[in-house]
């Protein structure tokens, strides 16, 4: 007669689904100070990456606005608006455009001593300046000229040359090494001829753009090197090399360290109902029954961590953002769900070495 086996009886779905709920609701998983747990660690990695990232962006956007990623390159009436103009076409150009001093110097009679200078440029200045939207045809005037005038972009001011519509107003560093926009009002005019000078604005920064730039020189080749070329601003350095500081972040590992807190919380969950978990296997209750049960209800409470720390790492992300916040929050709430998979997986490689053989020891180390 061949001797029976012991076979654990099988659980079907919804007596782990049922057994899992009355372990949520009743504390026994600690539901509470596991989400807790979450929340707070895996939430506070993840928002540390994301102002990171953030930071990354503002720190990108002061460099812009410095003036630090546009370049100059200057020669008295020997540089070519149309090929100048044309860089701005260029991959990573964000705007191009070559200014001269105009003939005929405008005196606005609002201010008739405040010495604005009158500027002609190409179209493709506006790129270099951040200007974006003109309202029609006229004057772009910089923020320093602006004040003096207390005019605005719509506004009409008499000159002692008519009147003159201020289509657009522009930002200028104060501490730009060429002040020759600085206080200043704008004419735009065709590309056609010689300009004295040629902005290039770039982003990210690249050399790669240096030798296009010169090459708008179109003077006298034995007078080059009477030109000059150079950053509008070098206060914040010479490149900024976003990829690089990016990959070099502090909160770079912040994924591998949530998901190290991960495998050990899961574990630990676990571990505190071995004595549990080794007397639901001695009463014959199989252990893909109890990994399934405990796997059900740590989904649960990783769901609910996630979707608490959703509002709170958007927030994050949005505020002080330069830069569209998706990607920022999506860098960062991957630590979230990387820390969350792990604890699900800690859980599961703990569970599947419990054994109702240590019972009695479980039952004498509780």
């Amino acid at each position: 007669m061949t001797p029976q086996h012991r076979v654990p009886r099988r659980t079907r779905a919804v007596s782990v689904a049922s057994e899992a709920w009355r372990n949520l609701t009743s504390g026994t998983s600690r539901p509470l100070s596991v989400v807790l747990l979450l929340v707070v660690v895996l939430g506070g990695v993840a928002c540390a990456d994301i102002r990171t990232i953030v930071g990354l962006s503002q720190d990108a956007l002061a460099y812009r606005e410095s003036g630090a990623a546009v370049e100059v390159f200057a020669a008295e009436g020997a540089v070519s608006g149309q090929r100048c103009d044309a860089l701005g076409s260029l991959p990573g150009v964000m705007g191009a455009g070559a200014t001269r001093q105009a003939d005929l110097q405008a005196t606005f009679l609002t201010a008739p001593r405040a010495g604005i200078v009158t500027i002609e440029a190409t179209p493709g200045l506006a790129g270099v300046l951040g200007i974006d939207e003109v309202a029609g045809a006229g004057e772009w005037l910089s923020d320093q000229a602006v004040d003096t005038l207390g005019a605005d972009a719509g506004t009409v001011v008499p000159t002692d040359q008519g009147s003159v519509m201020i289509a657009a107003t522009y930002a200028y560093p104060d501490d730009a090494g060429d002040r020759t926009l600085a206080y200043a009002a704008i004419s735009p005019v065709p590309a056609d001829g010689d300009f004295d000078a040629c902005w290039v604005l770039t982003w990210p920064p690249s050399q790669t753009i240096d030798a296009l730039v010169r090459a708008t020189y179109s003077g006298d080749p034995a007078d080059a090197g009477s030109s000059s070329f150079g950053q509008l601003n070098t206060r914040l350095g010479a490149t900024f090399d976003g990829v690089e500081l990016f990959e070099g972040r502090a909160t770079a590992t912040a994924p591998i360290l949530a998901a190290l807190f991960g495998l050990v919380l899961g574990a630990l969950v676990v571990w505190v109902r071995r004595l549990e978990i080794a007397g639901a296997l001695h009463a014959r209750v199989s252990k893909a029954a109890l990994i399934s049960q405990i796997l059900l209800e740590l989904v649960v409470l990783t769901v609910a961590s996630i979707v608490i720390l959703l509002p709170a790492t958007y927030v994050l992300a949005v505020q002080g953002n330069p830069d569209p916040w998706w990607p920022a929050w999506i860098a960062g709430f991957r630590a979230v769900l990387t820390g969350s998979v792990a604890v699900l997986m800690g859980a599961v490689l703990t569970a599947a070495t419990m054994s109702e053989r240590r019972l009695f020891r479980y039952f004498k180390d509780r």
